[in-house]
């Protein structure tokens, strides 16, 4: 059976097609990937590689690039208030966007006190010249390179800085900070707010 990140990845996909372009088109995926269900459940298993054919279908239904359909995945992780979660567990990275960068490796751990059986995918992070990097991250799924540059990019977003973010042909991830203060970044706290 597939591993805790199929099933994060689907359940991921499923939100992000049904927030971003209504549940009928999330239907129409399902019956294009000719599918038994239409919900994903984080705790259960699925074939392994099943949710890189469910993007798949979902590309073709929308009409775009599969890694397109990943990469917008991982900016709504980031972006959509429904997964503050998310971007709290990143923001913890640092105060600077190289910071968070160098916080990447730690992610797994990081992780893992929130879900004790989470197994995230080994990210390693090299310093290959000043305020250039590259990340690696090495998964078997497919997607999950694409769904990285998408956070990559929505965090540098959050932190106001300016960057060029090119992932290659196999499992690295190119990034270049062209500047660290272009912007004003989203606010981050470290307490919760109060409700």
């Amino acid at each position: 059976m597939g591993s805790d990140m199929d099933a994060l990845m689907l359940r991921s996909l499923q939100g992000y097609v049904r927030d971003t372009f209504g549940p009928q088109i999330w239907q129409a995926i399902c019956c294009h990937a000719a599918l038994s269900v239409e919900t994903f459940e984080p705790m259960l298993r699925y074939d392994p590689g099943m949710a890189d054919r469910v993007a798949s279908h979902a590309a073709d239904v929308l009409g775009r690039p599969v890694e397109t359909v990943w990469e917008d995945m991982g900016t709504y992780l980031v972006t959509n208030p429904r997964h503050e979660g998310v971007r709290r567990l990143l923001r913890f990275g640092g105060s600077s966007f190289a910071d968070f960068l160098h916080s990447l490796e730690e992610m797994p751990g990081r992780a893992r006190l929130a879900m004790p059986d989470l197994v995230l995918p080994m990210v390693t992070l090299r310093e290959i010249g000043p305020d250039q990097f590259e990340v690696q991250c090495q998964s078997r799924l497919k997607g999950m390179l694409r769904v990285l540059v998408g956070m990559l990019t929505a965090m540098a977003d959050d932190y106001g800085t300016l960057c060029l973010i090119d992932p290659d042909a196999g499992d690295c991830i190119s990034v270049r900070i062209l500047d660290s203060f272009h912007g004003s970044g989203r606010r981050f706290d470290l307490a919760l707010p109060e409700k």
